[in-house]
């Protein structure tokens, strides 16, 4: 069943840790990009704890582009990230979208994730590397290896319709099912703090049966100056635990779905 949904802001967060080498060029890209787009956007950075100059950079940016900075004093991992620019993010548009802040996702394909949300066609929307026309540049071989091995998990065990690349950075999310997530998760509904966020965060959303839809696109790892963050064999082990915490979790039946200012006045009661 379609339900649209009027888009007139989008919420871009990006969840970022030592990132100055590569966030200035996603920032540029992001403000060029989305200058002509037929909604208004707001790109949410939150510095998780960084060392380097990704704060200052944020602030400097956001002298020339719609910019709000959110930052955690330490380092509490990605998770937190994700949690805090989502939190904020569903407040500000009616779309939350996030990207990954090492310049590998191209903002060009907002509008693409945008439009099929704003037709009702999805809750969320994934910029997948299993679809049809997707191009992956640069990426190590170990890490395509576990993306195929996280999406051969979840065929077998918890499938998703119409998901495949369950650990993708680059998604849109609808604000009003980010909401109902929010109200019925409580304050913290995410557990990891691990790459392995992702693959949980897809995985709640299933639980308030948000529809998901992909859409191919080009993952640039080649154009990554900075040095990967991820530890492959901690973040299998997170995969593991987060599946093993969601296998026997049933989907909830709840279809109501008030309006988006409802749903948050309703999430700052429960505050």
């Amino acid at each position: 069943m379609k339900t649209p949904t009027q888009v007139n802001e989008v919420a871009i967060v990006l969840p970022a840790y030592n990132e100055e080498k590569d966030l200035p060029s996603l920032l540029e890209n992001i403000r060029t990009t989305l200058a002509d787009m037929p909604f208004k956007y707001t790109v949410v950075v939150v510095d998780d704890g960084s060392k380097d100059r990704t704060a200052e950079i944020a602030r400097e940016a956001a002298k020339i582009m719609p910019l709000k900075l959110i930052q955690h004093e330490v380092n509490k991992g990605l998770g937190e990230g994700i949690q805090t620019g989502l939190r904020e993010g569903w407040h500000i548009g009616e779309v939350v979208v996030v990207m990954d802040s090492d310049n590998t996702h191209n903002p060009v394909y907002i509008q693409d994730m945008v439009k099929v949300i704003q037709e009702g066609d999805a809750d969320v929307v994934i910029a997948s590397r299993f679809q049809a026309g997707s191009v992956v540049q640069g990426v190590p071989f170990f890490r395509q290896v576990l993306s195929w091995g996280c999406f051969l998990m979840m065929k077998s065990l918890l499938p998703y319709r119409n998901a495949r690349d369950y650990s993708t950075g680059f998604r849109a999310y609808r604000s009003l099912t980010l909401g109902r997530l929010i109200k019925n998760a409580g304050p913290k509904f995410l557990e990891e703090s691990s790459f392995a966020c992702m693959l949980e965060l897809l995985l709640s959303l299933r639980w308030v049966g948000a529809r998901a839809v992909e859409i191919p696109y080009t993952l640039r790892y080649d154009l990554k100056v900075g040095v990967s963050k991820m530890r492959i064999m901690r973040t299998i082990r997170r995969y593991f635990n987060v599946i093993g915490r969601y296998w026997a979790k049933d989907v909830l039946q709840d279809s109501s779905e008030p309006s988006l200012g409802e749903l948050r006045r309703q999430v700052r009661r429960q505050a």
